[in-house]
């Protein structure tokens, strides 16, 4: 079934879909085959144009790519060089940034072909790759965090002696930055003026966090930071403008990964057990479980953008990858102005669908409160929640819809979209996908 989105827009009565929405939450399956030989930790990225995942390892220099959607291998190849520090997707240009440590370089290859755009001189070994603002790159050196520009092969360093295994994450508006080092047995978190790099960083070294740092994400809006250690209470929640903790999400100790969805609203958890557990952050419900083939390693849990699928590294160094959600919204999560997009439900067959779209991301509850796993529009009702399509999955439980992208776009752009199936459009009973954050590029991202 192929539509166009353009030509289908309406309103929706939220009072007529408050009533009648249930769900059930058995997506949760490995996808693929297993994909093994990947040792030694070296970073877990995921595509915003695919949903795809890339690993590093960082002795081999070995690159492997997998379809989160269904475990298939995509590219599987040596970094040239050697070891491999680092490895981060740019959504803005489209480009894959892999720090190779063996040659003081960083590579920038085209993600979808995996052949190598250019080799820029970093003059140093270089690990964890983060967005900074005006196209430039934060990158953990040797020489602790420095600022590197691409275009003219710059490199400031903005803070000496960070640890070479620190945690990066910028918010999406690439307006401030955070690190997290393990030092001395605690987790030391610093936040960076992106437009300001000269002035001292923020920090929270009057009130260290127990524990070795494993975890770190910004949420959608940026307000809140999200620091993961291994000892209780495990995650940390905190307000991203002064570093102090606002919450906890307390899940012990022995905690190894995290994985936030981009709305923010979801966090997903591991620690020493073969399972990934999660959280709807606000309010706090219990999220959906996924049994896992093995226990993750380190650092080793990746949500793909699209919020749909999970990728796993063990410690068996084994690569597979995991459905969340029976319901699934398939669509790229950067698109850029004159590209017209694709976006496919995946569901039961023949069942009709919604679509809703909002410039905003807020939970809304539907379930009692008492359920597990409560069913949420991640929709923000003030900000132009409304039905854009409706449609029935064809015989194989699929829809397609093109040119999402907002017609006269000139400047960028974040919208939030939800889906929801039911077996009849007259007596409403859904299942809703997870929501997917679709970043509109406007003309000054190239």
């Amino acid at each position: 079934m192929n539509s166009t989105l353009a030509s289908r827009a309406g309103g929706l009565a939220l009072s007529s879909l408050l009533f009648a929405l249930t769900a059930c939450n058995d997506g949760h399956s490995a996808r693929g085959r297993k994909i093994g030989g990947m040792a030694n930790f070296g970073g877990l990225a995921a595509d915003p144009e695919r949903p795809w995942v890339c690993a590093a390892d960082s002795v081999s220099g070995r690159l492997v790519v997998v379809d989160a959607s269904d475990g298939a291998v995509q590219h599987d190849f040596m970094a040239q060089g050697g070891s491999v520090g680092g490895v981060h997707y740019d959504s803005c240009t489209d480009s894959l940034f892999v720090s190779v440590t063996g040659r003081a370089r960083l590579e920038v290859y085209d993600p979808l072909t995996l052949t190598r755009r250019s080799s820029l001189r970093i003059k140093t070994p270089s690990y964890a790759v983060a967005e900074a603002a005006n196209h430039r790159l934060l990158l953990v050196t040797d020489l602790g965090l420095v600022e590197f520009d691409p275009a003219a092969l710059k490199r400031t360093t903005v803070f000496p002696g960070l640890a070479t295994d620190a945690l990066l994450a910028t918010d999406r508006d690439a307006r401030f930055s955070y690190a997290a080092e393990t030092v001395g047995g605690s987790t030391i978190v610093r936040r960076f003026d992106l437009l300001d790099l000269a002035a001292p960083p923020l920090d929270n070294l009057a009130a260290p966090m127990p524990g070795r740092v494993v975890g770190l994400a910004v949420d959608f809006d940026g307000a809140r930071l999200f620091v993961a250690t291994d000892l209780a209470p495990g995650i940390r929640i905190l307000d991203s403008t002064t570093l102090a903790e606002i919450g906890t999400v307390d899940v012990g100790d022995g905690l190894v990964s995290i994985a936030l969805s981009t709305t923010g609203l979801r966090l997903f958890f591991a620690s020493t057990a073969p399972l990934i557990e999660s959280v709807i952050v606000l309010p706090r419900y219990v999220g959906p479980q996924v049994p896992l083939a093995a226990v993750p390693r380190e650092r080793g849990i990746c949500l793909s953008t699209n919020n749909e699928d999970l990728t796993t590294w063990d410690d068996a160094g084994a690569l597979t990858s995991y459905g969340i959600f029976p319901f699934a919204i398939r669509a790229p999560t950067a698109l850029h102005m004159d590209e017209s997009g694709t976006m496919t439900l995946q569901g039961r067959p023949n069942a009709y669908y919604l679509l809703f779209l909002s410039g905003g991301v807020a939970p809304l509850i539907l379930d009692r409160k008492a359920t597990v796993d409560p069913r949420m529009l991640e929709l923000a009702l003030g900000l132009g929640f409304q039905l854009v399509f409706n449609g029935q999955l064809d015989a194989n439980g699929q829809a397609t819809i093109t040119d999402i992208v907002p017609p006269n776009l000139t400047d960028e752009l974040d919208t939030v979209w939800q889906a929801a199936q039911t077996d009849s459009l007259v007596k409403p009973k859904y299942e809703l996908s997870n929501a997917l954050v679709i970043r509109l590029h406007g003309p000054d991202c190239p």
